[in-house]
């Protein structure tokens, strides 16, 4: 280790241009009884400057390529830690080999000779040797248990007979991590190479570990409808084609890639829902994930949020939706990208009963009383570069959506955007930073007020655990459910969110990779979020928002899936819609079960 510190003083002072520097004379004693003294001389000698670097042997790549990955440029100060990182290779960038490596030649190598001109310059001269062209051999898959070989080829980019590259693994590699079925450790390490000196092909070899990667959902939380009780099931590598194999069931079919999930909400008396989704994401064998979900919600009585109306008794809505979506992967710009559409269709039942009158009445105002339908299309552009879904470290993520209500007889209209973005940073081996925003607006077909499917700002996924109907909920950290944004006086006089047309959210945080296991992972995090919701677009005023800052810590087990805690401070005044009046700047507790604050309600 002390060998290694020395080495570790010349490499500092050669990253900033003393090329010559060199320990002369170095010598450890004791100092005392339990003391360990330690002197250095170091001889630093000049410090130099890149004059001139020269290419020879390479006929694959121009010397303007070349110079161009190495970042060296004449009149710069000499880094010798760059000039080994960018030949090579660092944490996240290729190198000069990786350019070679990604056109076939394996083999390829650099050797740079330094030579001293004058008193601070130095001539670089590159001795590339290319070799041959190596080849993809046979692909080796070991490990998967429960996971078919088919679901984990369809993801590699290393195809038997394609030139080798190496983008090409760590891109399998990435697309193996998103999946979610293996264990980080299994895949860090990249597959195993081995080479056929006289066939010019590189055998890879796959060896993965399978994870839990099945959830379940059990919850309760005290919300306008009482107690609600949560029972969910997601099953993330599901197999349809194996339902009617007896032998299949251990306990369910897997293996296959699909998600099948299944949730059931209720309290008994005022409120139940129950749905169920289905994702194929390879349909007929080509990168187009295919999909549809029902679900069926019924409330009794007024108890709604903000729409509620309270001279109706009796009343009942019911409502059932189907929606079905397909998506497409792209090849241009590149493959990350993707586009999707989605039809949905809803059918309401909502009645009630005027006590004085014995009117019939809405119970929820927005609809029209009875039994009504709508239909909406919603076409999207998202790309996706992450290296984890659940934790990213690096990597962005990015969608534009537009969906439409046509206005069809009475029904609810409108046209709703969504731009969404999320961009992380690796710094060093167990942090990242990351950073997001979230714009959204609805207006109006027709022109006629839109009430509903507006932005409610505030609060946690655990607080709309009961669902919810007419408005889009955004989360946000260190604020109660809905006091962002519009309000309005309910019938009984107490302010309650209305919505907004309008909406802004900021999103920052830094991340510690605090536990990473098959049992735990855990990632403790600072943050800084900033959000806002107007009425109108004439409203609007990008500059006023409400900020939160705070810890927070999201853990993921295997069976339970996502739990995330925050302790967050709102910098700003904001209404109490529980007691009235306006609440101080102050700290504000919020858990989180099976999805993140960083999602919408309905994650759009």
């Amino acid at each position: 280790a002390y060998e290694k510190d020395l080495d570790r003083v010349i490499d500092h002072y050669r990253e900033h241009g003393y090329y010559d520097a060199q320990i002369v004379q170095d010598s450890v004693y004791y100092v005392g009884e339990d003391g360990l003294g330690i002197d250095v001389k170091v001889r630093e000698g000049n410090r130099y400057y890149v004059s001139d670097v020269t290419w020879e042997g390479n006929t694959i790549f121009p010397d303007r390529v070349l110079s161009e990955q190495l970042g060296l440029s004449e009149g710069e100060v000499y880094n010798g830690k760059a000039l080994d990182e960018n030949l090579y290779g660092g944490q996240r960038e290729s190198g000069v080999l990786g350019l070679y490596m990604d056109r076939g030649y394996m083999r390829a190598d650099v050797q740079p000779t330094v030579r001293v001109v004058g008193d601070d310059s130095l001539d670089i001269t590159m001795d590339v040797r290319e070799g041959d062209v190596y080849n993809f051999g046979d692909i080796e898959i070991s490990g998967n248990t429960k996971t078919k070989d088919y679901v984990i080829r369809r993801e590699l980019y290393t195809v038997p007979g394609e030139r080798f590259s190496r983008s090409a693994i760590q891109e399998s590699i990435r697309r193996l991590s998103q999946l979610e079925y293996f264990s980080k450790e299994s895949l860090s390490g990249g597959p195993d190479i081995s080479v056929d000196e006289e066939e010019k092909t590189a055998e890879l070899a796959y060896s993965v570990k399978e994870t839990g990667s099945d959830q379940l959902q059990l919850s309760g939380t005290f919300g306008q409808f009482g107690l609600v009780l949560q029972l969910g099931f997601q099953f993330n590598n599901f197999s349809a084609q194996n339902l009617f194999e007896a032998d299949a069931w251990r306990p369910l079919p897997s293996g296959d890639g699909q998600k099948l999930s299944v949730n059931v909400r209720t309290n008994g008396t005022y409120y139940q829902n129950y749905s169920l989704s289905f994702t194929e994401p390879w349909f007929r064998g080509n990168p187009t994930p295919v999909g549809g979900s029902v679900s069926y919600s019924k409330y009794t009585r007024s108890v709604f949020g903000r729409r509620r109306t309270s001279s109706v008794e009796g009343g009942q809505f019911k409502n059932f939706s189907a929606n079905f979506f397909v998506r497409q992967r792209l090849d241009w710009p590149d493959d990350k990208f993707m586009v999707g559409s989605r039809i949905g269709y809803q059918l309401y039942d909502n009645r009630g009963r005027n006590p004085e009158t014995g009117d019939r009445q809405p119970l929820f105002s927005t609809v029209p009383f009875g039994k009504n339908q709508s239909i909406t299309f919603r076409q999207s552009l998202s790309r996706n570069s992450l290296d984890n879904p659940t934790f990213p470290r690096s990597g962005s993520k990015m969608s534009l959506s537009l969906e439409l209500a046509p206005p069809v007889g009475n029904l609810v209209q409108y046209h709703k955007w969504r731009f969404k973005t999320n961009w992380n940073v690796p710094i060093g081996e167990n942090f990242s930073f990351g950073v997001g925003t979230d714009f959204g607006y609805i207006g109006s077909i027709t022109g006629e007020p839109v009430e509903f499917e507006t932005f409610e700002v505030g609060g946690s996924p655990f607080d709309y655990q009961g669902g919810t109907f007419g408005t889009d909920p955004v989360f946000m950290r260190g604020y109660p459910r809905g006091v962002i944004g519009p309000l309005a006086r309910g019938r009984g006089g107490n302010l309650q969110p209305e919505g907004g047309q309008v909406m802004n959210k900021y999103t920052s945080e830094f991340r510690w990779q605090a536990v990473e296991s098959q049992q735990l992972r855990a990632r403790p995090y600072l943050f800084l979020d900033a959000a806002n919701a107007w009425s109108s677009l004439n409203a609007y005023s990008p500059a006023d928002l409400y900020r939160s800052a705070g810890i927070g810590v999201k853990l993921f087990l295997p069976i339970v899936g996502m739990i995330e805690f925050n302790y967050g401070y709102n910098f700003d005044p904001h209404v109490s819609l529980d007691r009235g009046g306006i609440e101080d700047p102050g700290w504000t507790f919020q858990f989180s079960l099976g999805q993140g604050f960083g999602r919408g309600g309905r994650g759009r």
